[in-house]
């Protein structure tokens, strides 16, 4: 089980990230773009989410705010 968080830095809105999950699994083997996940966390949000093609979960949280409850509790 993977709990994947990434930090975006300053007024960073848009991401892409590898998910772990899938490469650990090996799902994203061969493939062009392995297990390539986009979001957007917008400039005024603390906290955002989104899940590669195959359902695993991925929390982006801004750097340097506050951690709240919701930031740090488990995924699943």
């Amino acid at each position: 089980m993977f709990e994947q968080t990434i930090v975006l830095l300053g007024s960073a809105t848009d991401f892409a990230v590898v998910c772990q999950a899938c490469e650990s699994r090996g799902l994203g083997f061969g493939e062009e773009q392995p297990s390539l996940v986009r979001g957007k966390l917008g400039v005024g949000h603390d906290l955002a989410w989104t899940e590669c093609e195959r359902g695993h979960r991925i929390r982006a949280v801004r750097a340097g705010r506050d951690v709240h409850v919701e930031m740090t509790s488990p995924l699943w």
